[in-house]
């Protein structure tokens, strides 16, 4: 590389940091959520493309990508690189007048899913550690609130063989839906809100065994100097996640994966809360138990993911016990299936180190296209706690229409059991996706 280019692409760098840095040094106090606060979307590197199919180019796509590493940077000392994601929706929304009654009126909306940008790179010691950062614009903003929210912000330190820790604001190892990326679902969004954080604040550690057939996560969290409640009155999570590859057929197109995980949560200041959307980040709670006097939570949740060729099916169980004498000690569940086909043959590579599968990778210009079909469902009503009960169904279709970019359209329903009557809302979500 000449003088010249090293020294532009340096600049380059050094401009991304300081915007970047400087809004999140926002006039004022941290923002609150908003009523519905946009979720996360984790960035990740592009997964592995079929190994039988060929590897187009940026420009061999007819929806061009961008070159890869056009914000990037490398010495003996460390290495940096930018990467962005851009999630566009427009939900339209349908309500009978039950529904309405139920949750109140339901509006059609343009929503910026997620506007991230990821700075991430390694540290290189003897054994380099990995750090990274994950903003997200905060589109409603109001003056003084930050531009960026920072999502995640940890870095990756390795112990022995593939044993690693990570330290800092991140995910937990906690239900297959929230484990990835929003960006690799078949569907558009998430049904298990009620029994996840978005991000949690501590550690977790992480190993891969028996050629990373075999996953296992286990994390501490507490983020009491977030929430602004005292270390003594923030409840501390325990979390862990185990997963096996059981099935993997030699050119990796057939594979069953299955895993279980456990979540202990502690109540905030003695209160605990479980609450979640239709599948969608633009309606208001459909189910929700309001806060309630609580001591804490016992989660466990089973998952199972079978893929063959094109085909691939998931479906994932969790179930809350949550020690609340007041209230009986009630407990809530949710489960869904998720079936997919990619029409152009492709498969979507799995990720053993996370025990997770990633998105489509096209092997043909014209793309990939990929049909889904779920249904999800949440009881959160039990003894003195009545949250409601919620049926979705989803049908969709994916234009993956590039490595990089993907269209989206999704037809849902979702059946609503609360205050002694059932509602319907439905839905078509449609999705523009561009994650660099």
């Amino acid at each position: 590389m000449s003088i010249k280019n090293r020294t532009y692409g340096v600049c380059r760098i050094t401009i991304v940091a300081i915007l970047v840095l400087a809004s999140m040094t926002g006039v004022g106090q941290t923002p609150e959520p908003s009523a519905t606060p946009t979720p996360e979307t984790a960035a990740s590197p592009t997964p592995e493309p079929d190994p039988d199919a060929p590897l187009l180019p940026p420009r061999g796509y007819f929806v061009r990508d961008a070159s890869p590493k056009l914000v990037y940077f490398e010495n003996k000392y460390f290495s940096f690189q930018a990467n962005f994601g851009v999630l566009a929706d427009f939900t339209f929304v349908g309500q009978d007048a039950k529904s309405r009654s139920q949750v109140g009126p339901q509006a059609s909306k343009f929503d910026l899913r997620a506007a991230r940008i990821v700075l991430a790179g390694l540290i290189k010691f003897k054994r380099p550690w990995t750090y990274f950062f994950m903003g997200d614009v905060n589109e409603l903003r109001k003056e003084g609130d930050r531009v960026v929210d920072a999502l995640d912000l940890y870095v990756s330190i390795p112990l022995w063989k593939k044993a690693r820790v990570r330290v800092g604001k991140q995910k937990e190892p906690w239900i297959y839906e929230m484990i990835g990326d929003s960006a690799n679902l078949p569907q558009s969004e998430r049904i298990f809100n009620p029994f996840f954080e978005n991000r949690n604040v501590g550690f977790r550690y992480m190993d891969n065994w028996a050629k990373d057939k075999i996953s296992f996560s286990f994390g501490v969290y507490n983020d009491w100097f977030q929430n602004g409640n005292s270390f003594k009155n923030s409840g501390t999570q325990f979390s862990t996640r185990l997963t096996g590859l059981p099935v993997e057929s030699k050119k990796k197109k057939e594979f069953l994966h299955l895993g279980a995980a456990f979540r202990y949560t502690g109540a905030d200041a003695g209160k605990m809360r479980f609450k979640g959307r239709p599948e969608s980040n633009v309606t208001d709670y459909y189910v929700d138990t309001g806060s309630f006097e609580a001591k804490h939570a016992n989660e466990l949740a089973f998952e199972a993911l079978y893929n063959r060729g094109s085909f691939s099916v998931l479906t994932e169980y969790v179930k809350a016990w949550v020690e609340s004498p007041k209230y009986d000690n009630p407990s809530f569940s949710g489960t869904y299936i998720i079936g997919s086909y990619v029409l152009t043959g492709e498969t979507r590579p799995y990720d053993k180190l996370v025990g997770y599968a990633r998105r489509v990778i096209p092997k043909s210009r014209w793309g990939a296209v990929e049909l889904v079909g779920r249904f999800g469902y949440l009881d959160i009503d039990d003894t003195l706690i009545k949250g409601g009960k919620l049926k979705k169904w989803y049908a969709g279709v994916n234009w993956w229409a590039s490595r990089q970019w993907k269209l989206g359209v999704g037809y849902g329903i979702a059946d609503l059991d609360r205050f002694d009557t059932s509602g319907r809302t439905q839905m078509l979500i449609t999705r523009l996706q561009w994650i660099y």
